[in-house]
This record gives structure tokens, C-alpha cells and sequence, in this order.
């Protein structure tokens, strides 16, 4: 069963923002997977690696069409996308350094860090984008 589930709930209306959302919900399920597999660190830290390059390419992609649509609190937004960047760089240089496990309480912060930040932040730029995308 996976940790976290997508619904119409997450959606925002811009398909092509959807499918990325889908895609952080596969990667923090393939950590689960890992971790409930006992998977080896290498198996893990490939996962999180794959996170961590999501993560670039994804709010790229968002502030790409909020600079587009001309988004008034776009560097709020952005300074919300730096953070998280930085926290998951983080997560994977101590994981590569043996002072981080991924246990089900990193993956449970993942998981609502997500859901929060697609349902709070999010919607905020989506009456922006919707329908000129």
C-alpha cells in the first residue's frame, strides 16, 4: 500500500502541473518501498537522488509559468520552492554522509510537506495559469 495517494484533490487544473505532482508522489513512494523493503543504502540514496533532481526540475517548471502569467507573489512562491531545495540537498548530503536514515518519520515530512504545499501554496497561482496553459 502506498504512503501517499493522489486524488482530485490535488489537482490543480493544469494537467501538465498535475502529472508533475503525480511523480513526486511516485518518488516519495518508491522511498517508502525502499525502506519497508530494506533496501540498500545505494537503492535509497538513488531515490533520493532522483527526488533531488525532481525537485530542480519541477519548480522550474512552476516559476516558468508563474513569471509567464505574471504571478504577483511569485518570489514568495519561489523563496517557498528555495527552502524546500535546500532541505532536500540537505536530507541527501547527510544521508550520504551516514547522518541520516530514511525512516517513516522523514517520509511522513515528505509526504505532508507535499500535500500542504500543493493544496496551500500552489493554489494560490493557479487562478494565474488556469486555462492559458
Amino acid at each position: 500500500m502506498p504512503l501517499i495517494e493522489w486524488n482530485n484533490a490535488f489537482s490543480v487544473g493544469v494537467q501538465k502541473i498535475d502529472e508533475e505532482h503525480r511523480k513526486f508522489f511516485s518518488i516519495t513512494n518508491k522511498l517508502f518501498d525502499s525502506m519497508q523493503g530494506a533496501q540498500d543504502r545505494e537503492v535509497v540514496g538513488f531515490v533520493l537522488k532522483e527526488l533531488q533532481q525532481y525537485v530542480v526540475y519541477h519548480f522550474k517548471a512552476e516559476e516558468s509559468l508563474m513569471k509567464m502569467y505574471n504571478y504577483p507573489n511569485m518570489n514568495a512562491h519561489k523563496q517557498e520552492h528555495e527552502g524546500a531545495i535546500k532541505r532536500v540537498n540537505k536530507l541527501v548530503l547527510d544521508y550520504e554522509r551516514g547522518l541520516q536514515t530514511v525512516d517513516i518519520e522523514l517520509l511522513k515530512f515528505l509526504s505532508d510537506w507535499i500535500q500542504n504545499h500543493i493544496l496551500q501554496i500552489d493554489r494560490k497561482y493557479i487562478p494565474y495559469v488556469r486555462g492559458k496553459v
